[in-house]
């Protein structure tokens, strides 16, 4: 039986960074040994090892756990195993059938648990007041220290520095207290101690868990778990006017509905928008504004090479990463890349032909459940669409569209006597074509009664040239 190597480099980061390297067979024959389980785990966290190949007996399969403990499992598994030292491990799986023979190698990095710091803060206020500090001892970095109130997440989360942390000023009563998390894995260690809030009155403060951008109406939603009263009425919805920490309120929502809101009077593909909550209890006393979140807004540039991205930083919850998406005409959306979270541009060195359509993305490190059974992960930027460099736009630079906004009838002029043909494509900001046609150079008219208010691209192409418009849709 012939056999090919190949080798495969992991790369894990954590607190640190760590290299694996395996050596991974590779046979004509059909039998896998590969299998699945975490990159990084604490001493003596219980890991699981899932066999993924396609091997139907497990009398032949050896595994070789590199010191560790099993504790459940046999034959191809699943296996639930530790490790009681820390240091890079490595799990190798061998499977001898009908003659066939693979092996599959995987590493993972068993690191010490958290330290312990204790919680600081706590106490009394008055209703009404501006709440009660609440922090950590110390910390590390590269952990995560997640804040609870009676057990729950409250999407308060800092990431270490080696310093005592602050969570600011909590203005809401319970039980405080912290876990610790390493970024990248389950791993997870309670801090010591709790600090308790309570209010003299009945204060009732809702924070937002996201704002974000909505797909379906290209507006912004806000988003927030519900704080659980017997006493409130609704909420109210304040966005920050053209005046710096200037707020306006903008919306009522009842308790009794769902607690999201889309902002239709915004417009994401213009500008960034930061909101704020309050609530009003059914005595019709409105408390505290909850801390701000701010948008994303993602802006598009042609570049000497390719686009130039830029965005603005998201504001109300820390993050370490931003995402980059990106779609190419009508093909599926695909992450491009991923920078730090104190960066805020991009240069895409994309030049071929078809349109080019971008969005950032950060993974919220706990979900926002704003009704039982839904689920809210990240937030998303405004889409931004852009025709690639090298389009011959000057020769139908002469092309205008009118009127610009457009209600219902658009205007297309382009010079010539009704002799040259034109392929007509009419998108939306997310890439998706909502109107296509075959019009002639001089004028021609469009119905746009049926399309959304909102911004739209408008792409003429002809044999040798094609040249890109923007309209917005009253």
């Amino acid at each position: 039986m012939k056999t090919f190597t190949r080798s495969v480099i992991t790369v894990v980061c954590g607190i640190y960074c760590f290299f694996f390297a395996s050596v991974q067979p590779v046979h004509s024959q059909n039998l896998t040994c590969t299998f699945t389980m975490a990159e990084i785990a604490c001493l003596e966290q219980h890991v699981k090892v899932t066999y993924t190949g396609n091997a139907t007996s497990g009398d032949s399969a050896v595994w070789n756990f590199d010191g560790a403990v099993i504790l459940d499992g046999s034959g191809l598994g699943p296996y639930w195993i530790k490790w009681l030292t820390t240091g890079e491990k490595h799990v190798t799986l061998n499977i001898q059938q009908n003659g066939e023979t693979c092996t599959y190698t995987r590493g993972i990095l068993i690191v010490e648990l958290p330290a312990v710091f204790n919680m600081t803060g706590g106490g009394s206020y008055p209703s009404g007041g501006i709440g009660v500090p609440i922090g950590l001892s110390g910390s590390q970095p590269g952990v995560i220290y997640k804040l609870r109130r009676n057990g729950n997440y409250t999407g308060n989360n800092k990431v270490g520095t080696g310093n005592p942390i602050e969570f600011g000023l909590q203005t809401e009563a319970g039980t405080y207290d912290c876990v610790a998390n390493i970024d990248g894995s389950e791993c997870i260690r309670e801090m010591e101690g709790v600090a308790v809030v309570t209010i003299t009155g009945g204060a009732i403060v809702q924070h937002i868990c996201m704002v974000s951008f909505d797909t379906l109406t290209n507006k912004n939603i806000l988003i927030w778990n519900k704080v659980e009263s017997d006493y409130v009425s609704h909420f109210n919805v304040y966005r920050e006017t053209y005046l710096n920490n200037h707020y306006e309120k903008i919306a009522e929502v009842p308790y009794s509905s769902f607690s999201t809101y889309i902002d239709t009077t915004a417009d994401p593909l213009i500008k960034t928008d930061k909101y704020k909550l309050s609530v009003t209890d059914t005595l019709g006393n409105e408390f505290e504004k909850s801390p701000p979140h701010k948008t994303i807004h993602l802006n598009i540039n042609p570049g000497i090479y390719g686009f130039n991205l830029i965005w603005n930083h998201y504001e109300g919850f820390e993050f370490l990463t931003y995402k980059i998406l990106r779609k190419l005409s009508t093909d599926p959306w695909l992450v491009l890349d991923s920078v730090a979270s104190n960066v805020d541009s991009y240069t895409d060195l994309y030049t071929t032909t078809g349109l080019a359509t971008y969005f950032i993305e950060v993974l919220r490190p706990e979900p926002c459940h704003p009704t039982k059974g839904s689920e809210y992960s990240s937030v998303i930027s405004n889409t931004a669409t852009a025709a690639p460099l090298g389009l011959e736009e000057d020769k139908l630079s002469g092309i205008l569209i009118y009127p610009n906004p457009v209600r219902e009838r658009l205007f297309l002029s382009v010079p010539g006597e009704g002799k040259v043909l034109f392929t007509l494509e009419i998108y939306r900001p997310d890439g998706r074509k909502v109107h296509e046609d075959q019009v002639r150079n001089g004028t021609t008219e469009i119905d746009v009664t049926g399309l959304q208010s909102g911004m739209y691209i408008l792409k003429l192409k002809g044999n040798t040239a094609s040249v890109v418009k923007k309209f917005f849709k009253n």
